[in-house]
């Protein structure tokens, strides 16, 4: 096969071209410039090529089948055509997958009322993949990857991310930037029963971050929730009486509980500072109130709220104490027996002198415990290098 040669464009012909030793070009007799490279390995681009006195510019317009041969010649046209007007730089930086979102979320999505929660979902899950991507080399394997990454975990979460992607494409196709959306034709995934659910570490910072977009009470609320692992109505009904700021704890009496059993909270660094920040302007008993007399409520309200702030979803503020045990147990590697201590579960299994010991000798691995998941939720990634010796007890 010639490094370069003429031929009249249709389905079939350009189905039944094979690799060869080189990579070659073929270009279209019916449209001057039009042509299609196919590489040692058999893959076929789509190639526009412009010539002038001064130089010649070829650009890529996508692969073939996923471009298929009306919409590669249409793209071809137009591509043509810029060149021609000098035009074709703009062009060129919107076919990279992170200028076009970028146009995207400027020109179709800023005025949505959803423009948020779409910008977080896109921004966590989807840029990272693919922000060194130019639109035409983007296939729906690339986002099956990302959908599937998501789903092992969160399935609405990623029904969720590939409808926002979708959505993405199409404008692509809209603006004629790319001839196909590569992600037309992928299956949703199976949704999840919400009791199953653990934040991954992304969503964890995402949530996280989020609550520092939402004032008092629920900024600070759902950041000690993070931070301890306790119950939602345990933290929403503290007492400042519970809090011995210069001991660093806080004792949740029996009949607050939810197993009618006392429990001592170990009060982190965080925490401390978050319960610092509300002693100056605290006049009531109760840490968290916007009436004075009784406890916060509207927690549906917030949530839906710090779902949009964060782009996370289908999951419950319940889900933290899931999240907190199952990275603590394996990915930190803590004893399962410690953990289960400061989440306050009682099995009735541990009686006498062994439940003194674990009341007594285990509230400093617990200490030691949440100091460090402190530090794991304020790391912007996972804290891989802790040393065993650190949080293994003997």
């Amino acid at each position: 096969m010639p490094a370069r040669s003429e031929a009249s464009f249709t389905d079939a012909f350009i189905k039944s071209l094979k690799p060869a030793a080189t990579r070659y070009d073929i270009y279209d007799k019916n449209l001057a410039g039009f042509g299609v490279r196919v590489s040692k390995s058999g893959t076929k681009s789509w190639v526009a090529l412009s010539r002038n006195m001064e130089r010649k510019t070829r650009v890529t317009l996508g692969r073939y089948p996923q471009m298929p041969l009306a919409a590669a010649r249409q793209r071809a046209m137009n591509a043509l055509l810029e060149m021609a007007d000098g035009e074709f730089k703009r062009s060129t930086n919107l076919q990279l997958f992170e200028h076009a979102l970028d146009d995207w979320y400027a020109k179709d999505q800023r005025q949505n009322k959803s423009f948020i929660q779409v910008k977080n979902a896109m921004e966590l899950h989807v840029r990272p993949s693919l922000k060194d991507f130019k639109l035409s080399n983007i296939e729906k394997r690339d986002i099956i990857r990302i959908i599937d990454r998501i789903a092992i975990k969160a399935p609405t979460q990623a029904n969720r991310v590939l409808a926002f992607t979708r959505r993405f494409f199409n404008w692509c196709v809209s603006r004629d930037l790319l001839g196909v959306s590569p992600a037309n034709g992928i299956a949703k995934a199976k949704t999840e029963t919400s009791r199953d659910r653990v934040l991954s570490k992304n969503e964890l910072t995402a949530v996280y971050n989020a609550t520092f977009q939402m004032g008092y009470p629920f900024g600070p609320l759902f950041r000690i929730l993070v931070f301890t692992g306790q119950r939602l109505n345990e933290v929403a009904r503290a007492t400042w009486p519970e809090i011995d700021l210069d001991a660093r704890k806080w004792e949740l009496p029996r009949d607050r509980s939810k197993n009618k059993a006392s429990h001592v909270v170990h009060l982190s660094d965080p925490v401390l500072d978050e319960l610092n920040a509300l002693v100056g302007p605290a006049q009531h008993t109760l840490l968290f109130t916007t009436t004075g007399i009784k406890p916060v409520s509207g927690f549906s309200k917030a949530k839906a709220r710090l779902d949009q702030i964060s782009g996370v979803s289908n999951w419950r503020l319940h889900d933290l104490r899931r999240t907190f045990a199952t990275i603590a147990t394996e990915e930190l590697e803590f004893e399962p027996v410690v953990v289960d201590r400061i989440l306050n579960h009682v099995n009735g299994s541990v009686k006498g002198i062994a439940a003194v010991y674990q009341k007594g000798q285990y509230l400093e691995k617990r200490k030691a415990i949440l100091d460090v998941w402190a530090k794991y939720v304020q790391s912007p990634t996972r804290l891989i290098a802790l040393p065993k010796s650190s949080h293994k007890f003997p």
